[in-house]
């Protein structure tokens, strides 16, 4: 190698020699400040305790997205799905204590705040406009402050679809052509108390066992909203489904109060208007998701009835919201009845 050369090899590693030292000069400056930005990222663990394919789930990733986009990244949600963070329950309890910060559920949260049982009571609405604008409104408003009231901001609602009615025997059209059938209901209050309103029989049995008692006639048919039919199979083991829409089946996705107050305005800004986008998310994709279902329960040799005739159905089960002032707050009733569809 030439002097020349040897020079030019000398001057290029010392150049390399440079670039790296100023580049790590420029790493420790760096360091410290990018620390300092990450130590005030707010991150937000949301769990539930159903499959990824389950709305709470859909509404979730729909939040994540939001409100990382309109935080400008300040703000970092985990999502933790199908009971990894515990029970319905224990995932309330959680989010109550402060130990997790965010989460969708449903019925367990009326072990804190039972005056949310009030959005099963069936007809109440009458129809999903006016649903939505109750829960947009003064109803979703005083079930906001009792569940603050309880130690959780309910920052969403999730639509997880109206409930349908199917069995094995014959068609349903009105409440008579219940009388003479065995339906399975969870095991709760006020779904028992509606179907003995309707005249029928009543088997309470656990989902996770319903597609084996109805293949076994334990029970004639049962009540649940369109996606479980799919989602479960029961179209295999029933042939009648009619489209009754006697509850809309809504959740609520509430955040540990101290852990929305440790936001900043505009964090707590971006928050809200992505937990009300995701809800609005929701509800479009159900309903669509409700329309594609009843196409596909057809094609599987279901005779689905779209318009039964509602009001007989509505008719017999009023006196189920009256008669349980304890689930179903009259107060609460009078205001999601008074909202303006």
């Amino acid at each position: 190698m030439t002097k020349s050369n040897d020079h030019n090899a000398h001057q290029s590693r010392r150049d390399i020699i440079k670039i790296g030292a100023g580049a790590a000069a420029a790493g420790l400056i760096a360091s410290p400040a990018l620390a300092q930005r990450r130590s005030k990222l707010k991150r937000i663990r949301y769990a539930h305790s159903t499959p990824t394919t389950h709305g709470w789930h859909l509404w979730g990733e729909q939040f994540k997205k939001v409100v990382e986009e309109k935080s400008g990244g300040a703000i970092e949600v985990t999502i933790f799905p199908n009971a990894q963070m515990g029970t319905e329950k224990d995932i309330a309890q959680a989010v109550k204590l402060g130990s997790l910060e965010m989460a969708s559920v449903g019925v367990a949260l009326m072990n804190w705040v039972p005056e949310c049982s009030v959005t099963d009571a069936p007809f109440l609405f009458k129809n999903r406009k006016q649903c939505y604008a109750a829960l947009d409104g003064a109803l979703g408003d005083e079930l906001k402050k009792r569940s603050l009231d309880k130690g959780f901001r309910l920052v969403g609602w999730n639509d997880l679809g109206s409930r349908s009615m199917t069995n094995s025997k014959h068609p349903i059209n009105s409440a008579k052509d219940l009388a003479s059938l065995k339906m399975r209901v969870p095991d709760s209050k006020s779904y028992v108390a509606m179907m003995q309103a309707l005249g029928s029989s009543i088997v309470t049995i656990d989902l996770s066992e319903l597609y084996l008692a109805l293949s076994q006639g334990v029970a004639d048919g049962q009540e649940t909203p369109l996606p479980v039919v799919k989602s479960n199979k029961l179209y295999e083991v029933q042939k009648f489904i009619s489209k009754t829409d006697h509850v809309l089946t809504t959740s609520y996705s509430i955040v540990n109060p101290a852990s929305f107050d440790g936001l900043t305005p505009d964090e707590q800004k971006a928050f809200t208007e992505a937990a009300n986008d995701a809800t609005n998310w929701l509800r479009d994709y159900t309903q669509k998701e409700e329309l594609e279902t009843l196409a596909f329960l057809k094609t599987k040799g279901m005779e689905v009835n779209a318009t039964p005739d509602v009001d007989s159905f509505r008719a017999a089960c009023a006196k189920v919201v009256t008669d349980f002032p304890d689930l179903f707050r009259p107060e609460l009733v009078k205001l999601a009845q008074s909202a303006q569809a």
